[in-house]
């Protein structure tokens, strides 16, 4: 919003300043030879700085696109390796990255930047998600892994009105109005959220985070050490992804791990058919 204003009054005083000039040439209006002066440069700067915006509109649209490309082959890598990991049907999970925003001039909220899926599960449900709301949200807040069966959790409560749902416990909520809850109470099973954790300053911050999302009834197995190394080992390349020192991938999954995180993770990119050098790439935040 703020570049469309911006883009709007460049193009509002280009025009006013073009209206003068027109009346100038016709001796319609004689300004004062500094006040010529002043609109002939006036026109050089605006016109310099629609040009600079567009390029650097083009820009980013570029980069936006070249970091799609790269978070879609991060989390397809992902939803396949636990896919292989799990023998869950692919088409049954999700993968999503959340950044955190948090602005001044409003309340902090979670940002999607990008989600894989298969056409079975559930598209995106429209609320804006936020620490303390959802499963995300309450991953985001504490910066823990949070994983819940929100189905089986909210399978026993019926339809309750707003003043029922309002009174039940915090924990059942989820920081979910009463409308939320009646917009998402058939779209969501399993989600097991992780954080992303920039700690490359003096103090760790939760910048975002990474949920999966999977059939009900999958909570044990979408929270085993295998799988959980795996999620933690993709939000150490969506971190490397955003800092200019290479990252490490992985860390041990635990006992019941027949393969590292990073080696199921570079196998699924490299089944995918990626090409080295963007392998390469992922597992060093290159």
């Amino acid at each position: 919003m703020p570049t469309l204003v911006l883009e709007v009054a460049l193009a509002v005083l280009a025009a006013a300043v073009g209206a003068a000039l027109a009346l100038e040439r016709t001796e319609l209006w004689e300004p004062r030879p500094a006040v010529t002066v002043a609109l002939v440069v006036l026109t050089a700067v605006l016109a310099a700085a629609s040009t600079t915006s567009t390029a650097v509109r083009r820009f980013r649209a570029r980069r936006r696109g070249a970091r799609r490309d790269l978070l879609d082959d991060v989390l397809t890598g992902t939803l396949w390796a636990v896919a292989d990991t799990t023998a869950l049907d692919p088409r049954d999970l999700s993968v999503a990255a959340y950044r955190l925003d948090a602005l001044p001039w409003r309340a902090p909220r979670l940002a999607r930047l990008h989600r894989v899926r298969a056409a079975r599960r559930p598209g995106a449900t429209g609320i804006v998600w936020a620490p303390g709301k959802g499963v995300i949200g309450e991953c985001v807040a504490s910066g823990l892994v949070v994983a819940r069966d929100v189905r089986a959790t909210w399978a026993g409560l019926g339809t309750p009105d707003r003043a029922a749902w309002d009174a039940l416990p915090p924990d059942t909520r989820s920081g979910v109005t009463h409308a939320e809850f009646l917009a998402v109470r058939d779209t969501v099973d399993v989600v097991v959220a992780l954080p992303v954790v920039d700690d490359t300053g003096p103090t760790s911050r939760v910048t975002g985070c990474l949920a999966l999302d999977g059939p009900t009834g999958s909570l044990q197995t979408l929270t085993t050490p295998a799988v959980l190394g795996l999620l933690e080992a993709t939000t150490r390349v969506l971190r490397g992804l955003d800092v200019a020192a290479p990252q490490a991938v992985a860390r041990s999954a635990g006992p019941g791990a027949s393969t590292s995180p990073q080696d199921a993770l570079t196998a699924a990119w490299r089944r995918a058919g990626l090409p080295p050098e963007r392998v390469e790439r992922l597992l060093h935040g290159r």
